[in-house]
């Protein structure tokens, strides 16, 4: 083969392969896009920055730092989320851990946060928000 096929080839086949890492990047991008469109997450993220608690810990503002990680789960109409993820502010940063339950007859929300093995409970109640309201209009 003369040296401008072989060009040509190893052109497409790097084309190809950022073709895939790409398409693979951006599905774990959406997938943790919709963890955070997720209720307990919605929800959790807003309890944290008007909790007195947080502001204590972490100062305020406060503000989501990385990406949303857990799981959800439905089974016979109830849902089922628990997920994590980090917080910020002057003061440094906490992990936050929201854990929610949704079905036709109630839910329940339960948002912890902490840091250095040390945490609190802020807040225990129904899973529901005016932020969840206003991202469900979208």
């Amino acid at each position: 083969m003369n040296r401008g096929v072989i060009a040509l080839i190893a052109g497409i086949v790097c084309l190809v392969v950022l073709l895939l890492v790409a398409g693979a990047a951006a599905l774990v991008f959406a997938v943790f896009g919709m963890m955070d469109r997720a209720p307990a997450h919605v929800c959790g993220l807003a309890i944290v920055q008007r909790s007195p608690a947080a502001m204590r810990l972490v100062g305020t503002p406060i503000a989501q730092k990385g990406f949303t990680g857990g799981s959800t789960s439905e089974n016979n109409g109830e849902s089922y989320q628990r997920l994590t993820f980090n917080v910020t502010g002057p003061r440094g940063d906490a992990f936050v851990l929201a854990e929610g339950t949704r079905s036709p007859l109630a839910s329940h929300l339960r948002v912890t946060i902490g840091r250095n093995q040390h945490s609190e409970a802020i807040y225990s109640g129904p899973l529901d928000c005016p932020e969840l309201h206003e991202s469900q209009k979208r």
